[in-house]
This record gives structure tokens, C-alpha cells and sequence, in this order.
């Protein structure tokens, strides 16, 4: 019985373990990674990767969207993208009866996996909204919160953030990487 109750804890092992392949499967020294995106997934947290351009964050990302079936919304960030690149366009319907709506639907308010590549690019318009989506899971939208169902999101950089005014969003995540290139053995293999 002692056996049984040990082994409980590991019911979904298998689960588990399919859902690591799943995210890594075809990709070279990424196990890792692979693991911690799924458990900020399952945990509910947000997790960064660091690393130079092509090491993979990208596809990690998107992946994971597969495994919850779910929503998944992907920007690149720029000091120029606009709150309507996340956050969905005005609704001029509502506009014409003076009421500040988003038209959020297929944006990162109604997603569930999202990944937000340079994210530590995001300029003061979009910064405070972002935290909030992040920390809180509510997105404030015609003068109410709409609760948003984000179980994750992969933030990506090519580099730390240097700003102060970024350290809040650098601390929305929980879980931190960096991303190393593919090692010589793991191109030879």
C-alpha cells in the first residue's frame, strides 16, 4: 500500500513526459527548455528565455500553444508597436456612442499561450497593460476588467533589460532561461 501512494504523486507522469516531447521533439539540445515551458504552463506562470536570434525561443512558444489547445497570439515587439498590436483595434462602433471599447478578439487579451518576442522593447504605451495582463489576468476595456485567459506567456530577448522602468515587467517572470546556441556535439549529432 506504502508503494502505491508513493507512485500516486506520479500519475501523470506519462502525461507529463508526452507533452516534453511534444514541445521538443525535432529540436537540438532544447529538453530543457522544453521542460520549463511546460511547467510554467502547468503552473500558471510566464516564463523568459535569453538568448541570441535563433536559438529556438520562438518555436518553444508556439508549440506549447498546441499542447492546451488553446488561443495563441505571437508578436515582435519594436519601440514603435502600438497598443493595437496587442491589445486589438478601437471599436468605432463604440466610439460613435462615446465608449473606449478594444475590439480584443485573436489578441493577446483572449489568448491562452502567447509569445512576445522582445519584449523588453515594449514602449510606456503598452508597458502598464502588459503588466497587467500579467500579473492580474485582466485586461481593462470599456471602462471594466475583462478577465483574461492567458495560462502562459513565453517572453523572448536577445538581451537584459537596461531601463529601470522595465524591472516590473522582468519581475512578471517567475521563470527565467537563457537560451544558449546549439553546442558543436549537437550539430555533429
Amino acid at each position: 500500500a506504502e508503494r502505491e501512494s508513493e507512485g500516486s504523486c506520479w500519475k501523470y507522469r506519462e502525461e507529463l513526459e508526452a507533452a516534453v516531447e511534444a514541445v521538443s521533439e525535432g529540436l537540438v539540445e532544447r529538453q530543457e527548455e522544453a521542460r520549463l515551458v511546460v511547467l510554467a504552463m502547468l503552473s500558471m506562470e510566464h516564463i523568459l528565455l535569453l538568448g541570441v536570434p535563433g536559438t529556438g525561443k520562438s518555436i518553444l512558444g508556439r508549440r506549447l500553444s498546441k499542447l492546451c489547445n488553446g488561443a495563441f497570439f505571437q508578436r515582435l515587439l519594436t519601440k514603435f508597436s502600438t497598443p493595437e498590436e496587442l491589445f486589438g483595434p478601437l471599436s468605432l462602433k463604440s466610439l460613435e456612442e462615446d465608449e473606449y471599447r478594444r475590439c480584443t478578439a485573436g489578441f493577446l487579451p483572449t489568448a491562452s499561450i502567447a509569445f512576445l518576442d522582445e519584449i523588453f522593447k515594449a514602449n510606456s504605451a503598452i508597458l502598464n497593460t502588459l503588466l497587467t495582463i500579467l500579473n492580474e489576468r485582466r485586461f481593462d476595456n470599456a471602462g471594466g476588467q475583462e478577465v483574461c485567459p492567458i495560462r502562459c506567456v513565453v517572453g523572448a530577448s536577445n538581451e537584459l533589460p537596461e531601463s529601470d522602468e522595465l524591472v516590473a515587467l522582468f519581475d512578471r517572470f517567475l521563470i527565467r532561461k537563457e537560451v544558449l546556441p546549439v553546442s558543436d556535439e549537437g550539430v555533429i549529432n
